[in-house]
């Protein structure tokens, strides 16, 4: 069978691969490039078989559980070069890593990372930022890319809350998202929550009118894919010069050139 990579020539005969996006569910993605896996936020949902020599790096933005699924932990076994990226509030004391099944052979494998910090990991950079609700959205460059996962940094407006609750998460949301501010991402997995109804739209849209977004993928639907339909329906998907993708099930892939 035909590999399910393209490959275009580069200057000086290297061979470049496209990444290869999986929507694995919720707001759990694979990115696949040349060089590596970057797996998101998992929480349920079927994850592809990868190339075991290839480095896999899995990040978890915070300790919901819709976010955080403990049986990452169980990839070591099938993959040794693991890495795990977890936001500090996933707690990784004696009765947590014994609860997980995490073995203490894996512990130099593990990377707690607070908010608004800078790290290197195997050449890759990686910055946080901080949620608007728990932990820490993630800003990933490698190889030439930059890729984001907004965890749950989002603008929560909820008509139920009041005045004063929306306005402190208005303000602090534009607050961290202005680090962004004309930052060339060229992949961007961005809340899209059908549950905040008119309010739906108003962390993607500032996303993509603050930053430079090749590419944005909608997350956090919980299975009502319409909000996406509605969102290019409402036409703000078309207002920026932004490929804004266009979910159905799980399990899709998309081969992107980048």
């Amino acid at each position: 069978m035909p590999c399910f990579v393209r490959y275009t020539q580069q200057f000086m005969g290297e061979k470049f691969m496209d990444v290869k996006v999986t929507f694995i569910g919720h707001s759990g993605f694979l990115v696949e490039t040349e060089k590596e896996y970057l797996l998101f936020d998992y929480y349920q949902g079927e994850i592809p078989k990868m190339n075991r020599e290839k480095p896999l790096y899995v990040f978890a933005s915070h300790r919901h559980a819709d976010h955080f699924n403990p049986e990452i932990f169980r990839l070591a076994e099938q993959y040794p070069l693991i890495r795990f990226i977890l936001s500090r509030d996933i707690k990784l004391k004696p009765w947590n890593r014994e609860k997980w099944g995490i073995p203490d052979s894996i512990t130099e494998q593990l990377l707690p990372v607070r908010a608004k910090a800078a790290y290197t990991i195997d050449g890759i950079r990686l910055t946080t930022l901080k949620s608007t609700d728990e932990g820490v959205a993630f800003l990933v460059e490698t190889g030439g890319r930059k890729i984001y996962h907004a965890g749950d940094l989002n603008w929560w407006y909820w008509q139920e809350e009041s005045k004063q609750w929306n306005h402190n998460m208005t303000a602090n949301f534009q607050r961290e998202i202005h680090e962004l501010t004309d930052v060339s991402i060229d992949i961007a997995f961005l809340p899209l929550d059908p549950r905040q109804e008119e309010h739906y739209w108003l962390g993607f849209d500032y996303m993509l009118k603050t930053a430079r977004v090749g590419n944005a993928f909608p997350m956090h639907c919980w299975k009502d894919y319409t909000v996406i339909d509605r969102f290019y329906g409402e036409g703000y998907a078309l207002k920026y010069d932004t490929n804004v993708i266009k979910i159905n099930r799980e399990g899709q892939t998309w081969e992107l050139s980048i």
